[in-house]
């Protein structure tokens, strides 16, 4: 349960909101839904509040909440409250801030073991990571990001840690566009309205180098990115096709902190890579 810290803290009203003007009601990155009467919006902020956390930032405070989800104090409090009353958020007893709880980790487990690929995938991707000296991940969608729901590597994490759970940018990464790749034309041509919509630096900064990737997967089979999204990541990434819950995966092999090396991931890396894909369909 909160502690008297946090009624002291988060019930104080002399600074009621975070911005002047009105508040809509829905979370800033669902304006789409504003004004649907069967859009759940209390709860849509509950779930938008726990996307906040992150690795870079696993504390934050009610005020970094409120200024993130855009909303005012006493709102941003009554949340808190009843997330950390549920599991999925406890307070951190030496700054008062808050992190995310056990429930949140429960609530993933039940997602997980509803794909049977990640059990078929280990080993195969594990001689696979051995064999070229990488991280071998599978990952489906979630929104405009894709996110992994299996991994191994050959050696301990390196520098930009790659795990289940993380999220990475769809138009960026080989993985993203090897699952834009396995769409249909409509369902891919709708992601990239969405990109270009609701992400926009991300469609400026890869547009290029992500129209050249689609355009080359029917002959080659796969897609690249090199140096894109950290300067010294590379990676290969194949589909995967529809899964058993009907989600489409794509599979990944990525490198860190070694030279960048195109020609390598297209002639060495990506035959290996697309041979483990057929195995698992």
């Amino acid at each position: 349960m909160p502690s008297s810290r946090y009624f002291s803290e988060h019930f104080d009203m002399s600074n009621t909101a975070t911005h002047q003007g009105p508040t809509s009601r829905v979370p800033h990155t669902y304006t789409d839904f504003e004004g649907d009467r069967q859009f759940a919006t209390t709860l849509a902020r509950g779930l938008e509040l726990l996307r906040c956390f992150s690795p870079q930032q696993p504390l934050l405070s009610n005020r970094d909440l409120a200024q993130r989800m855009q909303l005012p104090r006493p709102t941003i409090s009554r949340l808190v409250y009843t997330l950390v009353c549920m599991g999925h958020l406890a307070q951190d007893a030496d700054s008062g801030k808050y992190r995310l709880g056990p429930a949140v980790l429960s609530l993933g487990f039940p997602l997980l073991e509803t794909f049977p690929v990640r059990q078929r995938a280990r080993a195969g991707m594990l001689e696979l990571a051995q064999t070229v000296g990488g991280t071998v991940a599978i990952a489906i969608r979630d929104r405009l990001d894709m996110v992994c729901i299996e991994v191994v590597r050959s050696s301990v994490r390196a520098g930009h840690p790659i795990d289940i759970g993380r999220t990475y940018p769809m138009c960026g990464t080989a993985v993203g566009r090897a699952y834009l790749a396995a769409c249909s034309p409509q369902e891919r041509q709708g992601l990239l309205n969405q990109i270009q919509v609701k992400a926009p630096l991300q469609w400026e900064r890869h547009r290029e180098r992500l129209l050249q990737s689609l355009a080359a997967f029917p002959s080659t089979g796969f897609c690249i990115s090199v140096g894109e999204v950290y300067a010294d990541v590379q990676a290969v990434a194949v589909p995967l096709g529809r899964q058993e819950r009907g989600e489409l995966a794509a599979i990944n092999v990525s490198f860190q902190r070694r030279s960048l090396n195109e020609r390598w991931l297209k002639d060495v890396v990506a035959p290996k890579l697309v041979a483990l894909a057929r195995q698992l369909h």
